[in-house]
């Protein structure tokens, strides 16, 4: 039986994306194409992660 620890990939790249969305923001820099599309991927994520269908409470 293996029991090697999964590899942390995909928290590794979750925390880099809010790090870099962070940073851009930190910097004042979010009106670039950079920001837009780390901020829409982050988004995505989360709506994904917690099963949202995309609806916007009123």
């Amino acid at each position: 039986m293996d029991n090697t620890p999964a590899p942390s990939l995909p928290v590794d790249a979750d925390s880099s994306l809010l790090e870099g969305l962070f940073q851009l923001a930190l910097n004042g820099q979010t009106q670039g194409s950079e920001f837009d599309l780390i901020d829409h991927e982050v988004y995505a994520r989360l709506l994904s992660a917690y099963g949202v269908d995309g609806r916007i409470a009123a």
